[in-house]
């Protein structure tokens, strides 16, 4: 039983006024007095609280007798009969007391046994769509605590964990196009003309993705899952993107992907205070609806936490991509190291380093990368708004181009911020907002870009 006694007892003591008395002995029950069909809906509660649930059953019936549709007396015998195993009739129980349910306090008992009803029986994904039921219905903030709690157990404790992500975010360049008009290219001392879809090209950009993981097994030692990613990016393009280019549309630059990993997180030394991961992800890639790559990555990754919620890390990835378009083939290695402070004030901060090594026939896929990041975490919202914001400077070098003799060098400098409204939650989803912005310098006016976007998501409370 994953849900404590005293919420339900506290709901059992949400008293409806009935004038008409209830004779007890009905409940077939050694109870001989009248009492008032209030009195018997604490009994019955009690009964099951205190592990006689065939008396609470009883009772429970005794109440329906007098009102088919006494919503506290369904709820208190949906959760008899769920302690006795009848399930399907604790199920169609529960569902009867949702429906007929007239305020918060009986949605969030229905709510709150259905799920525990369904946990029971192994359906802990749909145990938990309740539970946020719950907590939307929740009467009080204490009730609403309970159901975060008892969601957050059967979540931990469910082999399925599914993530849905939707986003929309107007950008200022959707095809990560060059903000130059012209550009130099072979080392001619003269400006070509770059064409509407070389260019910076503004819109809107539309994601959608989902991941699902199935845990395969889990220990003290380790723990072994499965996870499936399917995600999509597409866009419109805003009327002065068309006029620049207009042969293209949004779904000219469209992206999708697929990718199926094998995650295995252990935990090893002392207090497991050196856990490490290993990842193996096999993926595929769409570009405008045709396949572009299929690649295999393998990485591993290994922290030490020094101190509470403080660690170090340092990884190696390697990934090799095939092409299945006009992209060339391309093996890269990874390397990564970083810090994450948890400060005295509980705030975090993520100070990360990347390199990337890149080879390819292609020159535009055979380079060097760096990158260096800082993220900043607030412990507390600031006027409602949990705080999460990141700062990246990356130089990357192509030792060849095909448009010019000296190569090619990029630095990128990226910043974001993103806020989650709090205070603003239905079904434990939050809408959040990212600002984020973009700048690439490069020897070759083709590579510069400039981004700024903004986008509006959902995100889940707990």
């Amino acid at each position: 039983m994953f849900l404590s006694n005293r919420p339900f007892v506290a709901l059992a003591l949400v008293i409806f006024t009935l004038s008409a008395p209830l004779n007890a002995a009905n409940a077939q029950t050694a109870v001989s007095v009248d009492v008032t069909p209030d009195q018997l809906r604490i009994m019955a509660a009690n009964s099951i609280v205190n592990g006689n649930p065939t008396q609470g059953y009883e009772m429970a019936q005794a109440l329906l007798a007098r009102d088919p549709n006494d919503v506290e007396a369904l709820i208190i015998r949906a959760r008899a009969a769920r302690d006795l195993g009848k399930l399907t009739e604790a199920l169609s129980t529960a569902r009867k007391a949702w429906f007929g349910a007239q305020n918060a306090s009986e949605r969030f008992g229905a709510s709150m046994v259905m799920a525990q009803t369904l946990s029971t029986n192994g359906a802990k994904t749909r145990a938990q769509l309740w539970l946020r039921r719950a907590a939307q219905n929740a009467p009080s903030e204490e009730f609403k605590q309970v159901a975060v709690r008892d969601f957050r157990y059967v979540q931990r404790t469910n082999p399925w964990s599914t993530e849905l992500s939707f986003s929309a975010s107007p950008s200022s360049n959707i095809n990560n196009g060059s903000t130059r008009t012209t550009t130099r290219l072979f080392d001619l001392p003269f400006e070509f003309q770059l064409s509407g879809t070389a260019r910076a090209l503004s819109g809107v950009q539309y994601n959608a993705g989902i991941a699902t993981r199935y845990r395969l097994s889990e220990s003290e030692r380790a723990q072994n899952d499965l996870l499936l990613r399917l995600d999509h990016r597409t866009y419109t393009m805003s009327s002065e993107a068309k006029t620049l280019a207009p042969n293209a549309k949004g779904s000219d630059f469209a992206f999708s992907s697929a990718a199926l990993s094998y995650i295995r997180r252990g935990f090893t030394g002392a207090g497991s205070d050196l856990p490490y991961q290993i990842e193996i992800t096999g993926g595929r890639t769409w570009y405008a609806q045709q396949p572009f790559m299929q690649y295999a990555r393998a990485s591993v990754t290994q922290n030490y936490i020094f101190r509470t919620g403080s660690f170090v890390f340092a990884g190696l990835a390697r990934e090799k991509q095939q092409s299945l378009s006009a992209r060339q083939d391309a093996d890269n290695w990874g390397l990564s190291a970083g810090l994450r402070l948890g400060l005295t004030n509980k705030d975090q901060l993520t100070l990360s380093a990347n390199a990337k090594k890149s080879n390819s026939i292609d020159a535009a896929l055979d380079y060097e990368q760096l990158t260096l990041g800082a993220r900043y975490a607030f412990a507390r919202p600031i006027a409602g708004v949990s705080i999460d914001m990141g700062l990246s400077i990356s130089r990357k070098n192509h030792e060849t181009s095909r448009f010019t003799r000296s190569g090619r060098q990029d630095k990128t400098i990226s910043a974001d911020v993103t806020g989650v409204f709090n205070q603003i939650e239905y079904f434990g989803f939050s809408p959040s907002l990212t600002l984020s912005a973009s700048q690439t310098d490069s020897n070759i006016g083709l590579y510069e870009s400039r981004q700024f976007g903004v986008r509006v998501g959902i995100q889940s409370s707990f």
